[in-house]
């Protein structure tokens, strides 16, 4: 069951993230706000995983229960998001790196710093912004989101033999 909805949660995570890439939304002010869509689309696989195993147990699941199945969807996700973001990264988009570290020099350089400050920051974006340092932030990223996700969503779904459910 965690495998169905991880994987098609991914996928349709992987496809936003795709077209989020074709519009140029992360290099942009409108970045910071997409991401709330692919927590949507996490969110929605872990809800109709949890709900669809709820129903095969007669309409009862522990908290453990329900949070295992949401994290185990979300985990699947934060995997696909980590190989997408290695793959775009090191195949479709191989310039990103540098534009991202000459945007953040450009920036430090109108905001005056130093020449020591602009040096670290352009190493930590060329850190940052390698493929790996994007499947860590990817992968990451997703799996600190899932968390939270997956708290939510077990604790709204739990539900106790004999406990009433108000439909």
């Amino acid at each position: 069951m965690e495998l169905k909805y991880g994987v098609l949660a991914g996928i349709a995570c992987v496809v936003f993230r795709a077209f989020e890439f074709y519009m140029g939304w992360p290099d942009s002010d409108l970045g910071q706000y997409s991401a709330y869509i692919g927590i949507l689309i996490m969110a929605t696989g872990a809800y109709l995983c949890v709900k669809e195993t709820r129903a095969l147990h007669n309409d009862i699941i522990s908290f453990g229960k329900a949070f295992y199945s949401a994290i185990v969807v979300c985990f699947i996700i934060s995997i696909m998001m980590g190989a997408h973001a290695y793959v775009f990264n090191s195949t479709v988009d191989t310039n990103r790196q540098e534009r991202m570290v000459q945007q953040f020099h450009n920036e430090m350089i109108k905001q005056k710093k130093t020449e020591i400050e602009i040096r670290q920051v352009d190493e930590n974006a060329r850190t940052y912004f390698s493929p790996m340092g994007q499947v860590t932030a990817e992968s990451g990223g997703t799996m600190i989101g899932g968390l939270f996700v997956s708290l939510v969503i077990a604790a709204f779904m739990r539900k106790k033999k004999g406990e009433v459910t108000l439909r």
